[in-house]
């Protein structure tokens, strides 16, 4: 009994969660990385026309995937935009 070696069912806890022969992704887990894209403007409240670009017909903020903005200039550009919303220089809804 003691010379039998267990078996879990093929849960060894591996990297490949499991599964036999999975191949690994060249690119990680998260796929391929996009090219940065940074702002052609200043991410300023008062540039209305650039950041309404940057809006939805329905008054939405793009994210980051369709503007290929990094993580901080997003949080800029969603800052712009809630700011020139509260002043008035944008709508909340929809556009002008």
């Amino acid at each position: 009994m003691s010379n039998m070696i267990q078996s879990n069912g093929g849960r060894d806890g591996g990297r490949d969660g499991g599964r036999d022969g999975a191949r690994r992704s060249k690119f990680g887990r998260f796929g391929a990385r996009r090219r940065e894209v940074l702002p052609e403007e200043p991410l300023e409240y008062k540039n209305v026309a650039y950041l309404s670009k940057f809006v939805s017909a329905n008054g939405r903020i793009q994210s980051r995937k369709r503007t290929g903005f990094s993580g901080q200039n997003q949080r800029k550009l969603a800052e712009a935009i809630k700011h020139a919303r509260l002043i008035g220089l944008l709508p909340f809804v929809g556009r002008m």
